[in-house]
């Protein structure tokens, strides 16, 4: 029983982690591209983060120090590996905080009516709070928000299927066909709150890889069915946060609803990745609680502040480029460890991590091409 109600948090946290702002930005990008190649990108990348998320599972169970990415890098790879480590964890869950910022305060102003500045920081310092918190209140919380979310969904899904147009599935843009790939990483990642869930399940491997491969699986169900919802309903008119071109269709009283399953996602996705960014600073790099949780919450509202609100071109380079870079140091990593132990495998892990730190870094390359030429 008691390993049930672990499971159970755990999977809630990590599923609430993954399922965040990415979610919202992929029916823009498959209406871009074209569902089919979306739901391609979907199925492939799908396997790629479990293989990512299941490598760093292994690190973060097998090493008894408590540490986050950085500290790993330090341990496995040197000194080089810690800065490394550093700048590309710090970067990607900025990048994915200050997503998450944008889009929820747009979100609490669709639903109250106000202005978006003044419900981002109330978005942020609600969030800031259960950071503070730390993780004994996030479990419990992102089951409950896990639970509202799903229902939501589905209530949107039964409402709107009958409003799905097939003929907007159907169109394929081959010069787009790259575009979503740095947003579906980004919406199935979820190696930063990896380590949270090795604590909440006192370092049980097995329990970690079966979290792992539940959670990514349901996130990428749950955003085949947003995605085809809304990319049937609004074809060529879906939005960019996917919701708002909804409204002549659905009308205002379920668009609410909408938004609130929105409210949601992001708000767990925040409080669980702030939690992990207020944590590397703490364990990897000695700094104070207090100063660590200012810094880890306290930058993506400044780069809100400076003007920083484009959040499809936000998560599209977070995704590709800095997540990208973030699964080669795992990969790395995690083949420098099977080495050591003279794994069995280690031949059959060499070929398949190798292949993956190829498409990675083609990722990261053809991204750079898809950003300048713009979304």
């Amino acid at each position: 029983m008691r390993n049930k109600k672990k499971f159970i948090y755990a999977l809630a946290t990590y599923v609430g982690t993954i399922i965040g702002v990415g979610l919202f930005g992929l029916p823009y990008v498959g209406a871009k591209a074209g569902f089919w190649v979306m739901l391609i990108f979907l199925i492939f990348l799908g396997l790629v983060a479990i293989t990512i998320n299941l490598f760093y599972g292994e690190i973060a169970a097998r090493t008894k120090i408590l540490h986050r990415l950085p500290g790993y890098a330090e341990i496995y790879l040197g000194k080089w590996g810690k800065r490394m480590a550093f700048v590309v964890k710090t970067l990607s869950l900025y990048g994915a905080l200050l997503a998450y910022l944008i889009v929820g305060g747009q979100f609490l102003a669709a639903l109250f009516g106000g202005s978006v500045y003044i419900y981002t920081f109330i978005f942020f310092i609600l969030g800031a709070l259960l950071i503070w918190r730390d993780q004994k209140s996030v479990g419990p919380i992102e089951l409950v928000l896990l639970i509202i979310f799903l229902v939501i969904i589905i209530f949107l899904f039964i409402f709107g299927v009958g409003h799905i147009d097939t003929e907007n599935l159907k169109s394929v843009s081959w010069g787009y066909f790259f575009i979503p790939y740095g947003v579906i990483l980004f919406s199935l990642w979820g190696t930063s709150i990896i380590p949270e869930i090795k604590e909440m399940l006192d370092g049980d491997l097995k329990l970690l890889r079966k979290v792992i491969i539940w959670g990514i699986c349901l996130a990428a169900f749950v955003s085949l069915l947003f995605s085809l919802l809304v990319i049937g309903i609004s074809g060529e008119q879906t939005s960019q946060e996917g919701l708002s071109g909804l409204e002549g269709r659905l009308g205002q009283r379920v668009l609410s609803i909408g938004y609130v399953f929105g409210i949601i996602t992001t708000f767990t996705s925040f409080i669980a990745l702030g939690l992990t960014t207020k944590k590397i600073l703490w364990y990897d790099y000695g700094l104070n609680k207090r100063i660590a949780w200012f810094i880890g919450s306290f930058i993506p509202l400044f780069l809100f502040i400076i003007g920083l609100q484009n959040f499809i071109e936000i998560i599209g380079l977070t995704g590709a480029v800095m997540l990208g870079l973030d699964g080669l140091l795992v990969t790395v990593i995690f083949l420098k460890i099977k080495k050591q132990d003279k794994s069995r495998n280690y031949i059959k892990l060499k070929i398949v991590g190798t292949l993956l730190m190829i498409l990675l870094s083609l990722g990261v390359i053809l991204e750079f091409f898809y950003f300048i030429k713009g979304y």
